[in-house]
């Protein structure tokens, strides 16, 4: 039993603790539409700064929904999985009326509430991008679907839990889907295998409606959990964010570094308004990539961009085993010279296990004497590994027929002044005293 309460006991340290990096923010606003006000929570990610701007995700029934949103929205954002955006919690006082399906005066006036004051309100006093996506689950998904075919929808993002048709707009919504020709829209529905029918035909329909429409402007994905009503917003809510935030950071959708280079910034910054920060984690995908690939040019490429704008350097040991890995034996023995050579920001360790790639490409190169002379030069540079520098001498000497008298030399020492290391044994000398 002590176990389970220190398990409830973190659980409410590690909420807390979430809670505790992001400043959540209640607000009032004094509504002339709903003739009453209304209080709406805000949470901020963490660093917020005016400097920057936000996509905001907006979420209904935040009487009890916020709190497993904000934790979601918090822990994708921690890990650069979505951008940094904010999120509006709008509670409501009564249910049924706010979230009308039915579309009479009740829904509309709530509707005109969102559009015309909680949204004008959030962009007045933070800095938004325009970008808003909305969260609603059961009568809410279905209201979702109605602001949405609104002509002055200020929304982009749907994200539908356990979606119904109760109110049959299907033509309405085909109709929607066909004509749309806005900026991107994201269109997320989830649906639980232990619903109501209704509600699975739903989500079904639906998604037959988008197929139909050929829509390229609007992406759409219905999943369907293994889940009951009420547990399936808390199974389906991390893919419904990441789906609408699915280009932010996709390189999937470029077809090499310099294409991510040229688009990325602004294909964002149409998606979502706003232009993001490169780092390291951004090109690693593509850094592999080329790699693989054995794309010498995009490599070069890659390293004068990443360079020149100060988001990571490559030092030239690196750049001497990443030549090496694309098989580019002139440049890697090139920047094994610089290094041995200039010796800068480079760990002897490091070196030591990875020297004897140099030896390789200069052996593809049919160049030994070049080897011998490389190795003549990490003696002097880390005299302390003497013994395997000797013995790599020796090897290529008496292996390549070349400079065989110092081979002969540099051999004997590693007879005379043998102990155990990583690259060769009393018995590999042996053998090379056969050469």
């Amino acid at each position: 039993m002590k176990y389970k309460f220190l398990f409830i006991a973190i659980l409410i340290f590690q909420i807390i603790n979430i809670q505790a990096q992001n400043s959540i923010e209640s607000k009032t606003i004094d509504s002339k539409v709903l003739n009453e006000k209304r209080e709406i929570k805000v949470l901020l990610p963490k660093d917020y700064s005016k400097e920057n701007k936000y996509p905001v995700v907006y979420i209904t029934d935040a009487n009890y929904n916020f709190e497993i949103a904000s934790n979601y929205l918090t822990q994708l954002i921690k890990f650069n999985s979505i951008p940094k955006s904010i999120l509006v919690g709008i509670p409501q006082k009564n249910r049924g009326n706010e979230l009308d399906i039915f579309w009479s005066e009740n829904g509309i006036n709530f509707k005109n509430f969102i559009f015309n004051e909680v949204i004008p309100f959030i962009n007045s006093k933070y800095e938004t991008s325009d970008f808003n996506a909305i969260i609603g689950h059961s009568d809410g998904a279905e209201y979702n679907h109605l602001l949405m075919m609104e002509k002055d929808s200020p929304f982009r993002g749907f994200i539908n839990v356990s979606e119904n048709l109760y109110n049959d707009v299907s033509s309405n919504i085909s109709t929607y889907f066909k004509n749309y020709k806005k900026d991107k829209l994201y269109y997320f529905i989830a649906n639980a295998e232990y619903d109501t029918q209704d509600r699975i035909d739903a989500g079904k329909k639906i998604e037959e409606l988008f197929i139909n429409s050929k829509n390229e402007k609007i992406k759409f994905l219905k999943k369907t959990y293994n889940a009951d009503h009420q547990n399936v917003l808390s199974k389906s809510l991390l893919d419904g964010i990441l789906f609408v935030f699915q280009d932010y950071r996709n390189n999937l959708n470029y077809q090499n570094f310099k294409d991510f280079v040229d688009n990325y910034h602004n294909n964002i910054n149409e998606s979502y308004g706003f232009k993001p920060e490169l780092n390291e984690n951004d090109i690693d995908y593509f850094f592999g990539k080329i790699l693989d690939d054995k794309d010498v040019k995009m490599y070069e490429f890659l390293i004068n961009y990443t360079s020149d704008k100060g988001i990571f350097y490559s030092n030239t040991l690196d750049r001497a085993n990443q030549y090496f890995y694309m098989e580019e034996y002139l440049k890697t023995v090139e920047f094994w010279n610089k290094t041995v050579n200039e010796f800068k920001d480079i760990s002897p360790r490091v070196f030591y296990f990875n020297f004897t790639k140099a030896i390789d490409a200069y052996l593809q190169l049919n160049n030994p004497k070049g080897a011998i002379e490389f190795l003549e030069k990490c003696k002097n540079r880390l005299p302390e590994h003497k013994l395997s520098f000797n013995y790599f001498i020796a090897k290529t000497a008496l292996e390549n027929k070349v400079r065989t008298r110092i081979g002969k030399k540099y051999l004997k020492y590693c007879e005379e002044n043998f102990i155990e290391n990583r690259y060769f044994k009393k018995e590999d000398l042996i053998k090379l005293k056969e050469k």
